[in-house]
């Protein structure tokens, strides 16, 4: 069964939603035309694999059902909330015409004592054992038939928990143009990427986190770093280019693993100086980057699209 409340208003510290929600329970799910989902934040919740899934949903304020919108996911670090992401991505729906999709991660895994929220970014999670891949597949078909959206420009991006889960869903589903994780890494256990779509990333993270080197203080959970997380999907996607450094400043390296001229692009992002935690203006500055990345790339329409 499938429940959607109704938009939401929030107050701008996300830490009060309104107590009175109108709960509409939709079975089965009817294709609304693009008319379901209204402008503003609407608060979604739905059942998967037995488990009750939220989410909050922004549409532009100046929506327009007749034509179809980008959609970018931002999932939370370990903790969450989604509100989080949910401000983060305010300014992607309000200057790009962006839909923005800010899920809540679970905390059902049996060693997660602490009730921490997050991501199942790989098999035996210490925090999350949830199907958030299938949560994911599902959430997009939610989307398609209650709201305008280009499937051929849908888009991750996450810090943390939720940089590690955007590989995932890179390497177990051909939804997305681009990911953009940040302060994350790719799980070094098999397989590595091999023969996966040539979707576009850009990794954003920071030269003192340990992740960028491929360091983890956790027991049994061993990251590649970040250079060699960039060389591993350039060998999937057929490039055997040598990296080059697109800008230098005090504050960031990027550096491309892709070649010149071709429809996808792999960008390593170094913020210079910055552990896991990102500065406020750092962070600011990196979404704004990725926005324009994200408008650079669309993923190719397959054989059955």
């Amino acid at each position: 069964m499938w429940i959607r409340t109704s938009p939401l208003k929030l107050d701008r510290s996300m830490k009060t939603l309104h107590p009175l929600l109108l709960v509409l329970c939709l079975h089965p799910l009817v294709n609304s035309h693009g008319k379901d989902l209204k402008p503003g934040t609407n608060r979604v919740e739905f059942m998967h694999d037995k488990e009750l899934r939220q989410m909050l949903v922004r549409v532009p304020g100046d929506y327009d059902a007749s034509k179809k919108y980008p959609v970018v996911f931002g999932f939370h670090g370990a903790g969450g909330p989604m509100e989080g992401y949910h401000r983060q991505l305010e300014g992607l729906v309000r200057n790009h015409g962006y839909i923005s999709v800010s899920p809540q991660g679970l905390s059902n895994a049996k060693r997660n004592r602490r009730g921490v929220t997050a991501w199942n970014g790989f098999s035996n999670h210490r925090f999350s054992s949830s199907d958030d891949v299938g949560f994911v597949v599902k959430t997009v078909d939610y989307l398609e038939k209650n709201a305008s959206i280009d499937r051929a420009r849908l888009y991750a991006t996450g810090g943390s928990s939720g940089a590690i889960f955007c590989f995932r869903l890179a390497m177990e589903t051909d939804l997305f143009a681009a990911i953009a994780p940040m302060r994350g890494a790719m799980i070094n256990r098999p397989p590595v990427p091999r023969e996966r779509p040539k979707l576009s990333i850009l990794l954003v993270c920071g030269t003192e986190d340990a992740l960028f080197t491929g360091e983890s203080k956790v027991p049994g959970e061993v990251f590649y770093p970040a250079r060699k997380t960039m060389e591993l999907w350039a060998a999937n996607h057929g490039a055997k280019p040598e990296p080059t450094v697109m800008k230098k400043t005090g504050q960031i390296t990027l550096t491309r693993y892709s070649p010149e001229k071709v429809g996808y692009e792999l960008l390593l992002y170094a913020v210079n100086g910055s552990g896991h935690r990102l500065p406020r203006a750092q962070m600011s500055e990196a979404i704004s980057y990725m926005a324009r990345f994200f408008s650079r790339h669309s993923r190719p329409k397959t054989k059955t699209e």
